[in-house]
């Protein structure tokens, strides 16, 4: 069955039109999220104990780090999204400039007459063959997300855990240790060895400072490396997936889906521009 799929990249970080076949697994990043329901089965989402139902009059909003997922409730009808990736630089940039706090109070976001707009709008310039449409894309995607946050009524003053967290270097450590091996199995215990930590403390770390689990984590890596190595080499998928240390090209076609929505093979074809975003939002170094 084909996939409806279209990606435009910016300084923003992306937005994607996507066609949901199936269930996303719990999984956390750095960008800010706006997912936007355009049609077809519905779907729910959880983050923590928190269950947020799509539908014409609700969007989903998660912040960085927010560990979420997706379940389409009826698995014989694809869901239609448009959903935005936010990059940190970005709305750090818009939010010294304007004093906002760019951050959602609430995962459930109430669509309002102008939210749903905005959302139409942006989707014209994403789906739009006119080369000029990226030059109105960043001004529309800032005026979405700003539409998106007042509609849930964030408050003045910024939760302190939206602010860039300092991380302790054991955990930086930690994760230095996932990419450089990210082709091999690891387990949560020996890298936890590695950097000096019991297995209670390390989970405490990354629950404390990344708001996510180490396991969600790992998955973002091999995520980031997969992405990186889809866009910027042209190397078979096969060799991909073997060289980040799946066992099948089938068993990474199917852990990519489950965390990006999509199959491998489609995001490289309709992936653009040589400026990749971290998913795990944790610079290399």
């Amino acid at each position: 069955m084909s996939e409806a799929y279209a990606l435009r990249e910016g300084a923003f970080g992306r937005a994607v039109v996507l066609d949901l076949r199936g269930d996303l697994v719990a999984h956390a990043h750095a960008e800010t999220q706006f997912a936007f329901w355009l049609g077809g089965g519905r779907v729910q989402a959880h983050l923590g104990a928190e269950l947020v139902s799509y539908s014409e009059n609700v969007a989903l909003g998660t912040n960085a780090y927010e560990s979420h997922d997706a379940r389409l409730l009826d698995k014989n009808q694809p869901a239609i999204f448009l959903v935005l990736y936010i990059s940190k630089p970005w709305l750090d940039e818009r939010r010294a400039a304007s004093g906002r706090p760019f951050f959602f109070p609430s995962p459930r976001v109430p669509i309002s007459p102008a939210l749903r707009q905005a959302c139409w709008r942006l989707l014209d310039l994403i789906i739009s063959v006119n080369a000029n449409a990226l030059d109105r894309l960043e001004q529309e995607v800032e005026a979405l997300i700003i539409t998106a946050i007042d509609a849930t009524l964030a408050p003045v003053i910024e939760p302190p855990r939206s602010r860039s967290p300092m991380l302790d270097h054991r955990l930086r450590a930690a994760i230095a240790y996932m990419r450089e091996h990210v082709a091999n199995p690891i387990a949560v215990e020996d890298v936890a060895d590695k950097v000096g930590l019991s297995r209670a403390h390390y989970f405490s770390l990354f629950r404390d400072q990344l708001h996510t689990t180490p396991q969600v984590f790992w998955s973002a890596v091999r995520v980031e490396e997969a992405v990186k190595r889809l866009v910027l080499q042209d190397e078979p998928l096969t060799s991909v997936a073997m060289e980040l240390g799946f066992s099948s090209p089938g068993n990474f076609s199917r852990f990519f889906r489950e965390h990006m929505g999509v199959t491998p093979s489609k995001f490289r074809r309709v992936a653009s521009g040589p400026d990749q975003h971290p998913l795990t939002g944790i610079a290399e170094s």
